[in-house]
């Protein structure tokens, strides 16, 4: 689910997908609690460096919030402070960049207007990971 419809880019693709995931579900696993099985948000991820835990569902945003908010602390001890406010979309994101990170070879685009936290998140995502970030000056 996660690899396929986090690189979906329109809702009608994601809904699609969703009645398609909805329907192999009922046809394949017909003896498991259907509605266990579409919780929403799904949100997973793992924060270890090794990437082990990269699928674990994360059902209680409470506690995912305040996972995040001491790993953005940690983040704050050792580089620039990051004033981030960790809304629901923002750490669905900051899951799904961090998952997407710990990949082999592992990337994204990430595309939005200006300061909506793509960089942010991605240099919390990065941090998770233990990556280290540069960026490219372009000069003339």
């Amino acid at each position: 689910n996660r690899v396929f419809s986090d690189r979906l880019i329109g809702e009608s693709e994601r809904r699609m997908f969703h009645d398609m995931l909805k329907d192999v579900c009922k046809r394949y696993f017909d003896d498991m609690e259907q509605a266990s099985l579409h919780t929403e948000p799904l949100i997973c991820g793992g924060f270890s460096p090794t990437g082990e835990d990269a699928y674990l569902l994360y059902e209680d945003l409470p506690k995912l919030r305040k996972l995040l908010e001491d790993r953005l602390v940690e983040y704050n001890e050792s580089n620039a402070t990051m004033d981030l406010v960790l809304f629901e979309a923002a750490m669905e994101h900051v899951c799904r960049i961090t998952r997407i990170l710990n990949f082999p070879h592992g990337n994204a685009l990430l595309v939005g207007v200006g300061g909506s936290g793509k960089q942010s998140l991605s240099r919390l995502a990065a941090f998770i990971c233990g990556h280290e970030v540069f960026q490219i000056a372009v000069t003339q």
